[in-house]
C-alpha cells in the first residue's frame, strides 16, 4: 500500500490542486499549507502518478512564502499591487489576526493554462485574512510552466465585509470559442466574468475603479451568479458529445459541469455537482435544483465526502477544492486535496491541515452525470466488461460507500453481487449491466445509476474493480471497491 511520505513534498501539503498538460509533462499548482517556503507550489509527472517538487511559481527572495505586514511584500515584489489592496483595509479596520500566526498573507488556490500568446497564465488570489473577503484576483504571465510569474493586472477585488463576492479560488476554461473565470467562496457565493482568449484579462476592461466611482453595476463588474450557499473552490468543465440515455435510445448532450465543495474544511468537507447548457446557467442538480437559489449545503449532486473502508489503515476526509482535468490522450481526472488522520494516527503531524494530493478519475453515467473513481489514479483504461468478467474479477465481493446529506464520515458496507441479478449482504436490492460499462443498482430502495471502472484499491494493495454511480432521485454518489471479503 502506498501510505503517504510525511517528509517529502511529492505528494504531501498540497491544498486547492489543479493541473496542467505541455509537451508531455503534467503540472500540478497547489496552496502551501504547511510552512513550505514557496508560496504556490509546482509539482510535475510524466504518469500522474509520481510527482517532483519543483518550488514556487513566484520568485523568491529568501525564503519567505507570502506577504509579511510592514515589509512590502518582501520575496514577491511584483505582486506587490495586490498586496497593497489587501493590506491597507486591515490597518484601517485594525485586523490583526491574518492566514499565519506570523502576520503573512496568504496565496491561494492557483490555477494555470496555456495562453494564446504562447505564454502561461497563472491565475492567482491574494487574501488579507482568514475568514474576510478583502481579497483579489490576478494574472501573472510567464515563459515557461516551472515558475518566474510576473504579475500582469488584477481582475476582480473585493473589498471588506462581505457586500461583494469574496474574490478568491479562480479558474479558467475555454469553451465553444469563449473564454471564462469562475470564481468566489463562502458569503455571497460563485460568480463567473468573460474574459479575453487573447489576453486572457477582463473582456469588458472593467476595473474596480469603475466599479467604486459607480460606472458600472454590481453584476457588471462582478458577473453571472451561479452558485450560492457555505462554498468554494467552483470549478467548470464544458463537454461534448456527452452520451444521454432517453428512452432507450443514445443521444449527445453538450454540458457545462460546475464542482465545488460544500462545508468548513473538516470532515464535512464535500464535493457537489451540477450542470447547465450555458456558462452562465443555471446550474441544476437531479432534481433540477438551482444551485444559485441554494443557501446551504444541500444542493448538488454529492460526488464524494469523507469515508472509512473497513479494512484501511486510516481515513479519507476533507475530499474536495478540485480541479476536471481532461488529458490530451483522454483520460479524464479530478485532482483535488483529501486529509488523513494516518499522520496524526503516526505521531507525524501536528493536525490534520496536513493536505495530500489527490487524483481519481471520473466518467458519465447513462444520464449524463459525471461519477468519480473514489481510487487513486494509478494509469486504468475504462474497457468494456461483462458480467462474467466483472464476477470473475471480484467474486462478487464489494465494500459499499452510500452518501447521504449527511455530513459526517461514513463506513463501508459489505454487499454481495450475486449473477442472478440480487444484491445481498448488508444492503439487499437488484443490480444489472447495460452498455459497455453501465450499471444500474437498486439499493435500498434507491435506484443508482454508474460506470465500472478497473481500479486500484489502494488500502487493500491489489488492482479490482470500482463501480462509481449517482442516485436518480437523490443525487448522492455510489461507490463500490472489491474486496476478498463479504
Amino acid at each position: 500500500m502506498r501510505t503517504p511520505d510525511y517528509t517529502a513534498w511529492q505528494e504531501g501539503c498540497a491544498h486547492d490542486p489543479s493541473l496542467l498538460e505541455w509537451e508531455g509533462v503534467y503540472y500540478a499548482y497547489s496552496t502551501d499549507t504547511f510552512g513550505a517556503p514557496c508560496g504556490y507550489q509546482i509539482r510535475k509527472s510524466t504518469d500522474l502518478i509520481h510527482w517532483e517538487y519543483l518550488g514556487s511559481a513566484f520568485a523568491l527572495e529568501g525564503t519567505a512564502p507570502f506577504y509579511k505586514r510592514g515589509q512590502g511584500g518582501v520575496g514577491h515584489g511584483n505582486l506587490q499591487e495586490a498586496f497593497d489592496w489587501c493590506v491597507t483595509d486591515q490597518r484601517e479596520h485594525g485586523f490583526g489576526v491574518c492566514t499565519h500566526t506570523d502576520g503573512t498573507f496568504a496565496l491561494w488556490a492557483p490555477h494555470c493554462v496555456r495562453g494564446t500568446d504562447g505564454k502561461f497564465w497563472l491565475y492567482f488570489c491574494l487574501t488579507g485574512h482568514f475568514g474576510g473577503s478583502k481579497s483579489c484576483i490576478g494574472i501573472a504571465k510567464s515563459d515557461s510552466p516551472e515558475g518566474g510569474f510576473e504579475c500582469v493586472s488584477l481582475l476582480v477585488q473585493s473589498p471588506e465585509g462581505w457586500r461583494t463576492p469574496n474574490a478568491i479560488d479562480p479558474q479558467v476554461f475555454f469553451a465553444e470559442g469563449r473564454m471564462f473565470m469562475v470564481y468566489g467562496s463562502f458569503g455571497l457565493g460563485l460568480y463567473l466574468i468573460e474574459l479575453d482568449p487573447e489576453t486572457g484579462l477582463r473582456k469588458d476592461g472593467r476595473s474596480y475603479s469603475d466599479f467604486a466611482r459607480k460606472q458600472c453595476s454590481f453584476g457588471e463588474y462582478y458577473g453571472a451568479h451561479i452558485a450560492s450557499g457555505s462554498l468554494e473552490g467552483g470549478v467548470i468543465r464544458y463537454h461534448e458529445g456527452v452520451n444521454v440515455l432517453t428512452d432507450g435510445k443514445w443521444e449527445k448532450k453538450n454540458y457545462y459541469y460546475l464542482m465545488c465543495s460544500y462545508g468548513s474544511l473538516s470532515t464535512v468537507y464535500n464535493m457537489r455537482c451540477g450542470r447547465s447548457e450555458r456558462p452562465e446557467g443555471p446550474y441544476v442538480d437531479v432534481n433540477g435544483n438551482e444551485l444559485v437559489c441554494s443557501t446551504d449545503i444541500g444542493t448538488g449532486n454529492k460526488m464524494l465526502g469523507s469515508f472509512r473502508y473497513e479494512d484501511a489503515p486510516f481515513d479519507f476526509f476533507c475530499p474536495g477544492h478540485n480541479d476536471m482535468f481532461v488529458t490530451e490522450g483522454g483520460v479524464r481526472l479530478i485532482s483535488y486535496h483529501c486529509r488523513t488522520n494516518y499522520f496524526i494516527d503516526k505521531g507525524l503531524s501536528r493536525s490534520n491541515n496536513f493536505h495530500y494530493l489527490y487524483l481519481s478519475q471520473y466518467a458519465f453515467n447513462s444520464d449524463g452525470w459525471p461519477v468519480m473513481n473514489a481510487n487513486r489514479y494509478a494509469g486504468e483504461e475504462i474497457q468494456p466488461i461483462g458480467m462474467e468478467e466483472l464476477l470473475h474479477i471480484s467474486g462478487g465481493k464489494f465494500e459499499v460507500l452510500l452518501f447521504t446529506q449527511n455530513f459526517k464520515s461514513i463506513d463501508a458496507k459489505r454487499i454481495l453481487l450475486q449473477s442472478d441479478g440480487l444484491i445481498t449482504g448488508e444492503y439487499r436490492g437488484r443490480w444489472y449491466l447495460y452498455g459497455d460499462n453501465y450499471i444500474s443498482l437498486e439499493i435500498g430502495g434507491e435506484e443508482y445509476l454508474g460506470v465500472i471502472m478497473p481500479a486500484l484499491i489502494e488500502h487493500l494493495d491489489s488492482a479490482g474493480i470500482a463501480i462509481s454511480a449517482m442516485g436518480r432521485a437523490t443525487g448522492m454518489a455510489a461507490h463500490l471497491v472489491s474486496t476478498n471479503k463479504l
